[in-house]
């Protein structure tokens, strides 16, 4: 407080002088400095007077400053009553390591979601694992929709697989389209879309198809030809001739079975899926469970 003493007595002013006082001397030593003609003279420290006017003046504005800083702080936290100091300390910890506080937060959520992730993943890993393999995946591709008493489409897998003894689960996913190929809205655009990127990614054993959707797929050259397995181990259990689904492709203009329709048989009926038509396919190139798909389509006529 001397320096603050001393500061005031440099200026001329007593310690009690207001603000505008101290501007108002500043001021005028302001002037003075400018309109010396030597504005090199030192006094024998090295300094000028006006210098050590102005750190003077500096040093009370300073102080003057703080204080209002001080008194607002304390208005501020005048609401906490007996805890205003310990708010006061935290308000200034906040403020001066606020950077650092925001950090380590994100850094602890970023930690406990990526930790929670990588559990649920590993969880989610040893259930997969303790589940009977996969016997037969198929994709639904048209008017079909799952029975709403499966949550999902895995316990729809399973519920496939009930009509089968043989086998303990199907992987199952059903793609709606809607059966219309003309003055398509919209939406049914953005489910064509949706299909198209399904068939491009996914490569199921079977395609479960209506009418609609098998004119597609059977033009696009996707389906695998079945006159072999028509001839050799089909053509002996399908009395009706329209349930055996010919069609031609861009590649060969004769006509071959790509296509067995069970939607008429009875265990069609049992299955946990609602639809207008059923029409299974092979997808080419599904050799490794080719037999196994031959196998489920028989069923349906045994």
């Amino acid at each position: 407080m001397d320096e603050l003493k001393k500061a005031y007595e440099l200026l001329g002013l007593p310690e009690n002088a207001s603000r505008e006082e101290v501007e108002k001397v500043f001021d005028i030593e302001l002037r003075k400095s400018r309109s010396r003609q030597n504005t090199n003279s030192t006094e024998a420290s090295g300094e000028s007077e006006f210098d050590q006017k102005l750190k003077a003046y500096k040093l009370i504005t300073g102080h003057e400053d703080r204080q209002k800083i001080e008194t607002m702080s304390r208005e501020r936290f005048e609401k906490w009553g007996k805890h205003a100091g310990t708010a006061q300390k935290l308000d200034d910890f906040f403020r001066i390591y606020k950077s650092r506080v925001i950090i380590g937060v994100l850094a602890a959520i970023i930690l406990i979601v990526g930790l929670t992730t990588y559990l649920n993943h590993r969880e989610e890993q040893q259930r997969l694992a303790s589940l009977p393999p996969i016997d037969l995946s198929m994709m639904f591709i048209g008017d079909f929709a799952s029975d709403p008493r499966y949550e999902n489409e895995e316990a729809l897998g399973f519920a496939m697989a009930e009509p089968f003894p043989e086998w303990s689960r199907f992987e199952t996913t059903i793609t709606y389209l809607p059966s219309k190929t003309e003055n398509m809205s919209s939406a049914d655009l953005a489910y064509q879309q949706k299909a198209m990127a399904l068939l491009s990614t996914e490569e199921p054993d079977i395609y479960i198809l209506d009418q609609a959707s098998f004119d597609w797929l059977s033009a696009g050259g996707i389906l695998e030809n079945l006159d072999t397995e028509y001839n050799d181990q089909l053509k002996t259990l399908i009395t009706n001739d329209s349930d055996v689904k010919k069609a031609q492709t861009k590649e060969d203009t004769q006509p071959h079975v790509y296509g067995i329709r069970v939607a008429d048989t009875a265990l069609a009926g049992q299955l946990p899926v609602a639809k207008e038509d059923m029409i299974i396919s092979l997808r080419i190139g599904s050799s490794e469970n080719k037999n196994k798909a031959i196998q489920f389509i028989k069923h349906f006529f045994e």
